[in-house]
């Protein structure tokens, strides 16, 4: 290596996982009599760069092999004495990609002479196993995509499937909104220029999201059996980025979508209202071209490249309800005459059996009730009216908030005097500033080299808070999150068999939430708003938040978190050494990986109170506002403390694999690949709490109140050990991270490629595979930091507000709370993947690759709430009785609610036909057609997914939430034809030459929809599936008001969960026409504009999307009757209507 290579290797410092970016096109030299030509010069020529990349000499059987070379479009020269020389151009070659040129027949004649063939990139993979489909930059870019995502390509591809109802997506960067050859969506690899790219936290967002224009190709491998390819099973994704040529070329774009230009929404429709307001504006520019520096690279000596590309985003789009009733002024000022009810003669409407009117509020402490707790007797307010003289000390504060709501468009709610209707709908806005550089350094016709850097500035906002759990728009949130990537990238060729790669690459990614900038701090600031009761956990609420209260209609505001931190951070060493061996091509290869991630847990940390009249609030008013007013709550509660968890997890993996040209007809790659997952540990002073089942002591149980009233439920004091079966993580042999060590994985890996007829033009494929999974650590690590004792929540009833003080945490009553759990002994998920297939060239540049592709999984990640009132107890008259009906008494693992307990035991399959024709670009046309015919069962759909109840897993097994038996989709690229150039004139040429047509078209079936039904007092309250009692659940004429017919249904008798199962119909399938028309103008030889008009659901195809699923019966084992079915089998939503967008590019 060059001392210049030296010096770049010891840049690296510190750096995840990655694979090799680059590709590999071989072949055989022969006379015109067939016979091998050995000791040929061949060499391979970078057509954008302008230089020779690579070079090699054929074996004695003739055969070469150019390694490593990057995606780029090459010529392949071969030359040797008495011969001529032999030339392939425009060989287009994709990252990771080995093509097979077959035989390249020599002609006697001198090397100054050429044959040179404008070359078509091969059709047919002939040399590996790989299940790969490649997009080119043409392909990313004249498409049209919804949003202008890239991931939006993937459902154009045979396997996947996406439950989306909206294609129009402005989230953060997700990478799980599709599902691939029926794996879970947090399965998806992303890599970006062959590194990792995807969030370890979530295992659901990237870090970066490159701008389409940055994009040079996009790669993906549903099926892959190559040993080198690691971490996560699913799909895997390469984005390849832009690289700089050996001229100067740029470009500038502006895309604008706007409502005005949009159809309506179909329920908006019917309902009488407006477009939602829409805007969406994206633009930005790139250039790209040679650097010249002294010595290294020169005008006359090119070895030096650049790419830059800048896109910004500003959208903004509405989100929520439209309607909200809210408090009547008169109200807010202690006047509460509007409550009151009349008959219609004028007469009051009293409560019944008493004399006072429906509406009437009562002095504190004066109400009284009877065993039902109706209220029968008290001291009415005269006037119906709460002097101020009587108002908390603290209702100036609440009363502030509540001011901020804006009333004046409001109108009276119909027979509810005492509310105003008030038209609102939050707005939803994104702000994105995205960069990407990428130098490339061809140092000598051996070593290479390259960096990028990639910083993605998103940011979104939201007038309701992104958070928060309130009903208006006056404390706007933010929620910012800088993503950056680097990554460095060396290829050396040792020899002219042997080269190595090595990777390095670091990521790092911040989310923040908090309040706007505009949003004064005297908007949000308890001091500043007027309230002095101290806090019960003053050192809790550290921003000094406003509390958390509900006191009825129009009066909830909830959890407004400020300071949310996530902060997460990966680093990779990567190497890939690989050889050539007379028809072996061994591939070993190292990676070293850490993992940095800290976040905050997501609960509120002010004070939470509860103003909702009840009987047990001894100075309850009768109304939620009034007892606000008064300052006298029914309930408190504060958690005790906000705690920040940091974790961090190493791991290597090694693999060794080799492609064995056994003949020039068949292929054969096997190999292995070791996973040592290390543990994850905690850097931070906070420690997980777990339950451990195990260490539960039925002896020690705490005893639970059963009384009526509200402390009904909760833990009797001195009862018994409240953190029971408890332990702080590195304890008592307890793991850190609570699980243990998950190392030594080994994963075989075997496939085949097999050329049947020896022309190229036909491929039978197949392999089969292992592949673990790393589970997610915000599903498991920061759960633990909400757990007892480190997390306390005590609950205070019946108090004032102006008398609230941290000595009120001696008197709390403390009710039992749920928490985390983890198998520490859960095993790793596992996932076998197969695939089968035959690819064969149609001619006319069109190919068809039709085959199997099926997997199956173990031990996958669930959740199941492991403290469920056990069944038979729901019909055991003495067991209710006893516990007079409180589930608390009855859980097995008493003190707790609800035990998430996340375990390993989750299985699927999936078993498809997939199918795919393409034509690569020819006669001005390009285009795909993909169809599977699949079918996906599992257990639970997703890591954090909940088993349904009773952990029966036997009942939860079918059709998977995003199983589609029937997916089709067909994308296309057309120039039509150039009629200008027929007619023979300058101006007939500006007009009708240039122009193109685009577009994607979906028919897909629907997927799988089961039959609840609520309030099943057998069950204490929890939800169960419907009971199916004969007849037909389609009707013959479908509507939005019947898309199934809930007739047919019952509520379950009481302790049972219903007898249907887990999918009982299929939703609404998509049918949608996505469309595109460009006009391409060349200004000049070199300068270019284009002029975009884009339609998704061009024809405004209204399609159903959500179904209300849910039924109830009058009893318990009844039927569904006209009187309570309310909107049972009734669509509640639609796919997006028709959007249009317009954009503009100039190309130079």
């Amino acid at each position: 290596m060059s001392r210049k290579s030296t010096l770049i290797v010891g840049m690296f410092l510190s750096a995840v996982p990655a694979f090799c970016q680059n590709g590999v096109i071989q072949g055989a030299l022969t006379d015109p009599q067939g016979a091998a030509v050995a000791n040929a010069r061949i060499v391979a020529f970078d057509e954008a760069k302008s230089l020779v990349v690579r070079e090699a000499v054929t074996a004695a059987d003739g055969a070469f092999n150019l390694r490593p070379l990057a995606r780029g479009t090459y010529t392949i020269k071969a030359e040797v004495a008495g011969f001529k020389m032999v030339e392939r151009k425009g060989l287009v070659l994709d990252p990771n990609q080995v093509m097979d040129l077959g035989r390249l027949s020599l002609e006697v004649g001198a090397v100054s002479e050429s044959v040179t063939v404008e070359a078509a990139t091969p059709l047919v993979e002939t040399a590996t196993s790989q299940k790969s489909f490649t997009l080119s930059s043409r392909q990313v870019t004249e498409i049209p995509l919804n949003g202008r995502d890239f991931q939006s390509l993937m459902r154009t591809l045979p396997g996947v499937v996406s439950n989306d109802r909206s294609d129009f997506r402005l989230a953060f960067n997700n990478t799980d909104a599709f599902n691939t050859n029926g794996l879970r969506g947090s399965m998806n690899n992303v890599y970006l220029d062959g590194a990792i790219n995807t969030d370890v936290g979530a295992n659901d967002g990237q870090y970066t999201q490159i701008s389409l224009d940055s994009v040079g190709e996009f790669k993906v491998q549903t099926s892959t059996f190559n040993a080198e390819y690691g971490r996560n099973p699913g799909v895997l994704i390469n984005i390849s980025t832009k690289s700089g040529g050996s001229a100067f070329h740029g470009t500038a774009y502006e895309f604008l979508r706007n409502d005005a230009l949009d159809a309506n929404d179909f329920f908006r429709n019917v309902q009488g209202l407006k477009k939602a307001k829409l805007r969406f504006n994206q633009f930005g520019g790139n250039i790209s071209g040679p650097i010249y520096l002294p010595r290294i690279s020169t005008m006359k000596d090119k070895k030096m490249f650049f790419f830059f590309n800048y896109e910004g985003t500003r959208a903004s789009r509405p989100t929520g309800g439209t309607f909200t009733d809210v408090q009547h002024p008169d109200l807010l000022n202690g006047d509460f005459r509007r409550l009151l009810r009349f008959n219609p003669d004028g007469s009051p409407l009293n409560i019944a059996g008493t004399s006072f009117n429906v509406g009437t509020i009562f002095q504190p402490g004066t109400v009284v009730r009877d065993n039902g707790g109706r209220i029968i007797g008290g001291q009415p307010f005269a006037n119906n009216t709460i002097p101020r003289s009587q108002f908390s000390r603290n209702a100036a504060g609440f009363l502030n908030i509540l001011g901020r709501i804006d009333r004046s468009p409001g109108v009276q709610v119909p027979n509810t005097p005492e509310a105003l209707r008030i038209p609102y709908q939050d707005t939803y806005t994104f702000h994105k500033n995205q960069k990407v550089a990428r130098v490339d350094w061809n140092i000598s016709s051996k070593t290479n080299f390259f960096f990028r850097w990639a910083d993605d500035a998103q940011n979104e906002s939201q007038q309701l808070g992104i958070f928060a759990s309130t009903s208006f728009p006056v404390f706007p949130q933010f929620r910012a999150k800088p993503g950056a990537s680097w990554s460095w990238n060396l290829v050396n060729v040792i020899s002219p068999r042997t080269t190595n790669e090595f990777i390095f690459n670091y990521n790092h990614l911040t989310q923040i939430v908090d309040v706007t900038a505009s949003t004064p701090a005297d908007s949000y600031d308890r001091t500043k708003l007027g309230f002095t009761f101290q806090e019960l956990y003053p050192n809790s609420n550290l921003r000094s938040k406003f509390p958390r209260f509900t006191c009825g209609t129009g009066c909830n505001f909830g959890g407004f978190p400020t300071g949310w931190l996530s902060e997460g951070k990966t680093y990779a060493w990567t190497d890939n050494f690989t050889t050539t061996r007379g028809a072996h091509t061994i591939k070993l290869g190292t990676l070293i990986n850490m993992n940095d991630n800290g976040q905050q847990p997501s609960w509120t940390d002010a004070s939470n109170f509860n103003f909702n009249p009840s009987a047990d609030n001894p100075n309850d008013a009768g109304n939620g506002l009034a007892n606000l007013l008064l300052g006298n709550y029914t309930s408190l509660s504060q958690t005790n403390g906000r705690f920040f968890g940091a974790f961090r997890f190493f791991g290597t993996e090694f693999f060794a694999q080799d492609s064995w040209k056994v003949n020039r007809r068949l292929t054969i790659e096997y190999g292995g690949r070791y996973v040592y997952m290390g543990p994850t540990y905690t850097r931070g002073k906070f420690l997980q709490n777990y339950f451990d089942p195990q260490r539960y002591d039925a002896k020690s149980a705490v005893s639970i109140d059963t009384r009526a009233g509200i402390r009904n439920g909760s833990i009797i004091p001195g009862s018994g050990n409240p953190f029971n079966g408890m332990i702080e993580e590195n304890q008592a042999g307890w793991p850190s991270g609570g699980l243990k060590h998950r190392k030594n994985q080994v994963s075989p890996r075997f496939g085949f490629a097999y050329d049947p007829f020896g022309d190229g033009k036909t491929s039978i494929r197949g392999g089969f595979g292992t592949f673990f999974e790393r589970i997610r650590q915000n599903a498991n690590n920061f759960d633990g930091l909400g757990n007892p004792p480190l997390a306390y929540t005590p609950n205070i009833y019946g108090g004032n507000v102006d008398n609230v003080s941290p000595a009120l945490i001696a008197s709390g009553t403390r009710f039992p709370v749920g928490i985390r759990a983890i198998n520490k002994d859960g095993q790793v998920p596992t996932i076998y993947t197969w695939s089968f297939g035959v690819q064969r060239e149609l001619g006319r540049r069109t190919s068809i690759d039709a085959g199997y592709v099926g997997n199956t999984t173990r031990h996958l990640q669930y959740s199941s709430d492991i403290n469920q009132v056990p069944l038979g107890a729901t019909t055991n008259t003495t067991i209710l009785r006893d516990a007079n009906n409180t589930a608390n008494a009855i859980r097995p693992f008493k003190g707790y609610t609800s035990v998430n307990m996340t375990d390993f035991g989750a299985n699927s399959n999936y078993h498809a036909l997939q199918t795919r024709i393409s034509r690569r670009f020819a006669s001005n046309l390009t285009a795909n057609f993909s169809y599977t015919w699949a079918k996906a069962m599992s257990i639970v759909d997703g890591d954090t997914a909940g088993l349904g109840y009773y952990l029966d897993r036997r009942r939860e097994y079918g059709p998977a939430g995003f199983d589609r038996t029937n997916v089709a989709t067909i994308d296309y690229v057309y120039l039509l034809p150039a009629f200008g150039t027929k007619m023979g004139n300058g101006f007939a040429k500006t007009v009708f030459n240039g122009w193109q047509v685009s577009g994607i078209t979906r028919f897909w079936s629907g997927s799988p929809l089961g039959v609840g039904a609520n309030g099943n007092a057998g069950t204490l309250g929890g939800g169960v599936r419907a009971d199916y009692l004969g007849g037909q659940i389609i009707p013959d004429n479908r509507t939005r008001f019947n898309f199934f017919n809930p007739l047919v249904f019952g509520r379950p008798v009481d302790g049972s969960l219903g007898n249907t199962g887990k999918v009982v119909l299929r939703g609404p399938g998509i049918h949608q026409w996505d469309f595109s028309m460009f006009k391409n103008t060349k200004i000049t030889e070199r300068v270019t504009t284009q002029f975009r008009f884009e339609t998704f659901n061009t024809f405004n195809h209204t399609q159903w999307a959500g179904i209300n699923t849910g039924v109830s019966g009058a009893n318990p084992g009844a039927a569904v009757s006209a009187a309570t079915i309310g909107a049972s089998g009734q669509v509640n939503s639609t796919r997006d209507p028709r959007n249009v967008q317009f954009g503009f590019k100039l190309l130079f």
